[in-house]
C-alpha cells in the first residue's frame, strides 16, 4: 500500500490494481442486476401447471361461506307524531327550547363574524336568570395567627 498527503494529513491508498478489480466486480453486478430485471420484465406467462390456480375448472370450485350469519338490518320505526298538548308544561319546554334556539343562533353569528368585538359570547349564552356564584368563604386554615404569648419561642 502506497501512501499519500492530502490537507487532512497522511492517507494510506489500496494499490491501482486492487481498486480497478473492485471497480470491474461493482460494475459487473450491476449490469447482471439490470439484465435480470428487463429479463423478469419481458418474460411470458408460463404454462399452467398440473395443480394450478388457472388450471382449475369452475365445477370444482369452492362456494364460500361466512364464519357468522348476521342478521338483516332492522330500521327504526317511526316515532309517531303527537298532537301539542295546551298543558302548562309543555308550553314551558316549547318556550325553552325557543330561547336556546335563539341563543344558539345568536353565538354562532357572533362566532362567523369575528370581525365584531363589541359582542361577548358570554354575554350572548349567558341567562337573564341565571345568578353569579356565591363568593367563596375563607376556610379555617386561613385563619390569622393567635395572638402572642408569654412563651419566648
Amino acid at each position: 500500500m502506497s501512501s499519500s498527503w492530502t490537507g487532512e494529513g497522511p492517507v494510506t491508498l489500496p494499490s491501482p490494481r486492487l481498486t480497478y478489480a473492485a471497480a470491474a466486480v461493482v460494475f459487473l453486478l450491476a449490469v447482471a442486476g439490470v439484465g435480470l430485471g428487463f429479463r423478469a420484465a419481458w418474460r411470458s406467462a408460463p404454462e399452467p401447471g398440473i395443480g394450478d390456480a388457472n388450471s382449475a375448472s369452475l365445477g370444482d370450485a369452492v362456494t364460500a361461506k361466512p364464519l357468522v350469519a348476521l342478521p338483516p338490518p332492522v330500521t327504526a320505526p317511526q316515532p309517531a307524531k303527537e298532537e301539542p298538548k295546551p298543558d302548562a308544561t309543555a308550553s314551558n319546554a316549547d318556550k325553552a327550547k325557543e330561547d336556546l334556539a335563539a341563543q344558539t343562533a345568536a353565538a354562532q353569528a357572533v362566532q362567523a363574524k369575528p370581525s365584531k368585538p363589541s359582542q361577548d359570547i358570554d354575554d350572548i349564552l349567558t341567562s337573564t336568570s341565571e345568578k353569579p356564584p356565591a363568593p367563596v368563604k375563607p376556610s379555617s386554615d386561613e385563619a390569622p395567627p393567635p395572638e402572642k404569648s408569654d412563651v419566648p419561642f
